[in-house]
């Protein structure tokens, strides 16, 4: 899977009404570009939601109705905000009496920190526009597979033998999990004891008349050089086989099984030579949190299906990856296969990780340690990300605070609206900075996302608005630094993701509590 910046709260699934609805940059209906009068001479501040959705014959535009959940405007005092309502207007939302300078615009649960006069707080999809979805991640699966590639099985770094299934018409891209281990050098498998599970939506309606088909990839092990520390081989999972299915009916129920049969077919082939300079990340561990160790680097190319010519759009499945071990900090020279059956308009993006882990027990928890994460990363079409050797080109924030105090302790934060803040990193020029609440679930033992900001990288602190900040509960914080030269985090906060190349670095405080 991509690294952490992928994992960015989606909003409620898009859908809307049946047809293509194809264009091309234009925005449909009443919606349009505000006049430079509209926002100027009245001190307004003009927000749209357009939302893009990019298929194979194109990207259907349309503008979203925020009536249900209308944007607001925050204005930063000495003790806390002040707020203003917007009203609809020309397809979007506009408020007047915004005085010109920074102020926090909240959309859901996400905020943003800028000065610009018109924000676009759209998102991109993946998909036809009408795509309807299930109330379900899982499906039970029937598979009837000829000519795969020898199973192999997984163990240690390893993931062996996986199916992966992936559609460039609906936003699927999933994976199958096997109840019984499958036997290893089996070539022909018949199963329906196994499911599907879709990795980033609830699973979409498969409709055969608009076109939705998918891609049944076979993922398996190849081997590289032996590793320095271990005198083993690298091993990475390469796509393999692949199986393209016609366009069919399918709608996940939870009973009716999606039914995979057919025979597998080889890919064409291609290598990826790579040096990665693991040793110059472990020296940060310590900026990422004062207790944090290097943990497991990783490294994935996966495919951008339909994305933008400057980017990228959601996750489409992986066609290469590898783990290395824990704590590694030997330089990785080496040359390996993958294969690739998609069209030649459909990039691959590739993705070098390096997670730190510090151990905490959060308060209350009865002295269960529970991890504090955070990475150092970059991504890029992956012909650019391997162009040089891999590095790290930003370095985590420093200095992170909790008004005006190390966040690296824990402590109980009375305010009800604190001041988060840090320091530039040590290395690298930030273009942005991204900030995520994180609240401790007692239930499932982890941190959860809760509520993110999106700063301009001159930004050093976020002050927390009244409210988020809920009694008698853990949290903690992260703070990324971004350097992606081609995002807009003040005009397009959403898209800050999307846009190669993207370089990143997290710092993560202790969990603290309030009372």
């Amino acid at each position: 899977m991509p690294n952490d910046l992928q994992a960015d709260p989606a909003p409620a699934t898009p859908s809307g009404p049946t047809g293509d609805g194809i264009v091309t940059g234009e925005i449909p209906g009443d919606a349009k570009e505000p006049d430079e009068s509209e926002i100027t001479g009245q001190d307004a501040v003009f927000v749209m939601n357009t939302e893009r959705f990019f298929t194979s014959v194109g990207v259907a535009v349309r503008g979203k109705d925020m009536s249900s959940n209308p944007p607001e405007v925050l204005l930063r005092t000495h003790s806390g905000f002040t707020r203003i309502a917007g009203a609809p207007y020309n397809g979007g939302y506009r408020f007047l009496n915004v005085p010109q300078g920074e102020y926090y615009l909240r959309s859901g649960s996400a905020y943003v920190l800028t000065d610009e006069r018109h924000v676009e707080i759209g998102r991109n999809y993946l998909g036809r526009q009408d795509t309807a979805f299930t109330s379900t991640y899982h499906t039970p699966l029937s598979v009837s597979l000829t000519n795969l590639a020898p199973w192999q099985q997984a163990g240690g770094l390893a993931y062996g033998s996986r199916l992966q299934f992936v559609s460039g018409s609906v936003d699927f891209a999933g994976e199958a999990y096997f109840r019984n281990t499958i036997p290893t050098g089996t070539t022909e498998l018949e199963t329906s004891d196994t499911e599907a599970s879709n990795l980033t939506n609830f699973i979409p309606v498969f409709e055969a008349a608009k076109g939705d088909g998918m891609y049944v990839n076979q993922l398996t092990n190849v081997f590289g050089k032996p590793l320095p520390t271990t005198g083993a081989p690298l091993v990475a999972n390469s796509l393999v086989r692949s199986m393209h299915v016609p366009p069919f009916d399918f709608t996940a129920d939870g009973f009716t099984p999606l039914t995979i049969s057919g025979e597998m077919q080889e890919v064409p082939q291609s290598n990826v030579s790579l040096e990665w300079r693991l040793g110059a990340f472990t020296p940060y561990a310590s900026d990422v949190h004062p207790a944090a160790v290097p943990r497991t680097p990783s490294f994935y190319i996966d495919v951008s299906a339909h994305g933008p010519e400057e980017g990228w759009i959601g996750y489409s499945g992986e066609v290469f990856s590898f783990l290395l071990p824990q704590g590694a900090s030997f330089t990785l020279t080496d040359r390996l296969p993958y294969g690739n059956p998609y069209p030649a308009h459909w990039r691959l993006v590739g993705s070098a990780s390096y997670s730190f882990r510090a151990m905490e027990a959060p308060p209350g928890s009865g002295g269960l340690l529970r991890p504090l994460s955070g990475f150092i990363s970059s991504t890029d079409y992956v012909e650019n990300l391997v162009a040089a050797p891999i590095a790290p080109r930003l370095t985590p924030p420093r200095g992170l605070a909790i008004d005006g105090i190390p966040a690296s302790s824990q402590r109980v934060v009375g305010n009800t609206s604190p001041i988060i803040s840090w320091q530039p990193p040590a290395n690298g020029a930030p273009t942005a900075y991204r900030v995520m609440l994180q609240r401790y679930s007692e239930e499932y033992y982890t941190l959860m996302g809760q509520n993110l900001f999106y700063l301009p990288g001159t930004a050093t602190e976020v002050r927390l608005p009244p409210g988020i900040l809920e009694p008698d509960t853990v949290y903690a914080v992260r703070v990324m630094a971004i350097d992606s030269p081609n995002a807009e985090v003040t005009r397009r906060p959403f898209s800050t993701h999307e846009l190669l190349p993207i370089y990143s670095a997290d710092t993560t405080s202790s969990f603290f509590s309030t009372p």
